[in-house]
């Protein structure tokens, strides 16, 4: 297995200090294609949804295809870290889920490909549009996608709290089911003087908050989880004058299973609509993202498991998946595979913080973690 550590940390460094939102990563994929062509040159490019593409590594014989899978995109949070000498050179955007160090683990398992598979084909899907929800379903339904579908997915995401390098897995739902809705009310302004000749929104959104959580604690229970949260609302003007004619709810409602964040949904959206009627409101209901439960095989679970006892890790098996989304189960959802978490230390600055930056020290481990995932997938278990 041979990768060049020091020029890996060099790439993280530079992904880190010029970050890309979703939907913008086109400096990045390009970055990358760059670095691949020079240092780790595939067989082919195959281009896919926005600045997604993969990268092609065919082995010397025909056989099963394993697909790993990285993300491009950053966050629209500001870096505090005034410290680092690669510390995002943009306001407002940063690498604070580790997305850097993603990509760079990629780079070196591509570096070890140099001598490829006797049989059997691996393809590194480099996926923009992560944080949105949409990348892995808009690159699976890319016409170009048919010709790289795989036998084995996997995926990797770095985890604050667990063990540096400690491999953190489950079978069955990995990640979350999450939907993102925006609920928006319209009526009539009036003077606030005068609410009754207007039709304001105050009270249908004030009611609708409350109801969430009698909705949450339907679902919620000791055996499982449902989480419903607000996170935004916008209504009226700063005027002493004038009772609002329009405003809207944000909320993010999440769970183990898509349809338990469905049913939710449903009496949510029920809820809205007779709140609507009772203050004589019109309605729109908007779905801003929806990432699919991301859930492990029973083999891709077997398969990861035995690639940590390959790399010396520790293993840590969990009995309950993480609250945050992931739009890795758009594939897993199509295709044979599994997530895997890799431990980021236990103190270390959480996921989505401004102060979080992905230790280049997990390199190592993650391109590890990997190449014997290729090395089970193409030849020991394809030969099953």
């Amino acid at each position: 297995m041979k990768f060049y550590l020091n020029q890996l940390i060099e790439l993280r460094h530079w992904l880190h200090a010029h970050p890309e939102v979703s939907r913008q990563e086109g400096e990045t994929a390009k970055y990358m294609r760059r670095f691949l062509t020079d240092y780790a040159a595939p067989d082919a490019f195959v281009p896919l949804s926005g600045a997604g593409f993969a990268a092609i590594y065919d082995g010397a014989k025909p056989g099963k295809t394993v697909m790993l899978r990285t993300e491009l995109d950053a966050l629209p949070i500001h870096e505090v870290n005034q410290d680092l000498p690669y510390r995002s050179v943009y306001d407002g955007v940063g690498h604070k889920c580790g997305h850097d160090g993603h990509m760079t683990i990629m780079a070196g398992v591509a570096q070890t490909l140099e001598k490829r598979p006797d049989s059997g084909r691996v393809v590194l899907l480099f996926q923009p549009d992560e944080e949105t929800g949409t990348g892995a379903r808009t690159c699976c339904v890319h016409p170009n996608f048919e010709s790289i579908r795989p036998d084995f997915a996997f995926a990797l995401h770095n985890l604050p709290g667990f063990a540096k390098g400690a491999v953190v897995c489950k079978t069955g739902t990995f990640a979350s089911a999450v939907k993102y809705v925006a609920i928006k009310y319209a009526g009539k302004e009036a003077h606030s003087a005068q609410p009754e000749t207007g039709a304001s929104p105050s009270f249908a959104m004030a009611e609708l908050t409350l109801k969430v959580r009698e909705i949450e604690a339907r679902y919620d229970n000791a055996d499982t989880y449902a989480l419903i949260v607000p996170i935004y609302t916008e209504m009226g003007v700063q005027s002493s004058g004038v009772c609002p004619g329009s405003g809207e709810a944000h909320y993010t409602l999440r769970a183990a299973g898509g349809d338990v964040v469905e049913r939710m949904w449903q009496e949510l959206s029920a809820a809205a609509e007779a709140l609507a009627e009772t203050y004589g409101l019109t309605l729109e209901f908007e779905t801003r993202e929806e990432f699919a439960a991301n859930s492990n095989s029973q083999l891709a679970f077997d398969m990861i498991k035995r690639a940590a006892t390959g790399a010396n890790a520790e293993f840590v098996l969990i009995d309950r998946p993480f609250r945050w989304g992931e739009d890795f189960g758009e594939i897993t959802q199509r295709y044979e595979g599994g997530m895997f978490g890799l431990g980021a230390g236990a103190n270390q600055p959480d996921l989505h913080n401004p102060d979080y930056d992905f230790p280049d020290d997990l390199i190592e481990p993650g391109v590890a973690m990997f190449s014997n995932l290729i090395r089970l997938a193409l030849t020991e278990v394809a030969g099953r």
